[in-house]
């Protein structure tokens, strides 16, 4: 009964913690290992790299760059906490008042390659010098972790990644002049949203947790029974014929 017991609650969570270290594998992917920017007045791509992986929270140029330009948002959804993060648009900006574009290809392992790449690839474009403040557009359609971006669309960044942009060498320029946006701008829909209203590695968690209960549920109640069921066969009269003997001797005068 023990052993039955044993390998009854350990088969459902095994087979529970399969599941959720296959779904949780791509949550615990590593970041973004190199940059490259490419646009107007350089001669060639600027390479940002880190000794390990951008993560949030980290100072190193790779990091910061990823923070400000929302690289961690698009991967992993809203709600980084990073005080430099952008901020979704409302509207995508007039084409006039976005200025000079840069592109920045985050190179990420773990993330889905697209045709033509040996490792997986996010890009951005980049208007450093836009009118209002930096705007970032992360073009939709790009794959994350095993499956689409979280968020796509037009973001506004903080101003400090200008100023990120020209220490890492992006030309220095004079921004645009805020301009009053039109009352009857189209509304656009930026970021889009894209997963579950949970992550699947908690969804795989609870799932584990509630086969464990229902093994262990079912396997006291047959302890339970089995008490019941010994009683009953003791309370039956005994069938030993040594016994019957015993009692034909008693009933002898």
């Amino acid at each position: 009964m023990r052993r039955r017991f044993i390998v009854l609650t350990l088969l459902p969570a095994g087979v529970a913690l399969a599941i959720t270290a296959a779904v949780a594998a791509p949550a615990l992917a590593k970041g973004a290992t190199q940059a490259s920017i490419t646009g107007p007045g350089l001669a060639r791509p600027l390479t940002v790299s880190a000794e390990g992986e951008a993560l949030p929270g980290l100072g190193d140029p790779l990091s910061t760059l990823a923070g400000q330009t929302g690289l961690f948002t698009v991967l992993f959804g809203s709600g980084s906490g990073l005080p430099d993060a952008p901020s979704a648009l409302r509207t995508p900006p007039a084409a006039a008042s976005l200025g000079p574009k840069y592109t920045v290809t985050y190179t990420v392992p773990g993330v889905t390659q697209g045709p033509g790449q040996a490792t997986g690839q996010i890009r951005q474009d980049l208007y450093p010098r836009a009118s209002g403040g930096p705007v970032i557009y992360t073009p939709p359609g790009q794959q994350g972790f095993g499956q689409p971006l979280q968020a796509s669309g037009w973001l506004r960044a903080t101003p400090r990644l200008t100023a990120t942009l020209t220490r890492l060498g992006v030309p220095a320029g004079t921004s645009l002049p805020s301009t009053p946006r039109p009352a009857t701008t189209a509304p656009s829909a930026a970021p889009t949203p894209a997963g579950t209203t949970a992550p699947a590695w908690l969804i795989a968690t609870v799932v584990a947790a509630v086969a464990v209960a229902i093994a262990g549920l079912v396997l006291w109640r047959c302890r339970r029974s089995r008490p019941a069921t010994d009683g009953l066969a003791a309370d039956r009269p005994a069938s030993d014929p040594g016994h019957r003997g015993d009692d034909r001797r008693a009933a002898t005068p």
